[in-house]
């Protein structure tokens, strides 16, 4: 009686387990933002700094200021 009774309890969490999982899979989540965008960054001085910027078209303002910080 013990085994079935522990066979009985074993299942019961598993069911309850998934059961849980199932409910939070089913749940609408945000989705994550974009990653940021790495820019190579060709500064006036002869030096390459490599950053990060939002996006692609925010890259250059991103390497002008990234440039200015290097000299």
């Amino acid at each position: 009686m013990k085994t079935l009774a522990r066979i009985v309890a074993a299942a019961a969490i598993v069911l309850a387990v998934l059961g849980i999982s199932d409910i939070q899979a089913g749940r609408k989540s945000i989705p994550a933002p974009p990653p940021p965008v790495l820019c190579g960054c060709a500064c006036p001085d002869g030096s390459f700094v490599i950053t990060h910027a939002p996006d692609e078209a925010s890259c250059p303002i991103v390497c002008a200021s990234a440039c200015d910080q290097t000299m």
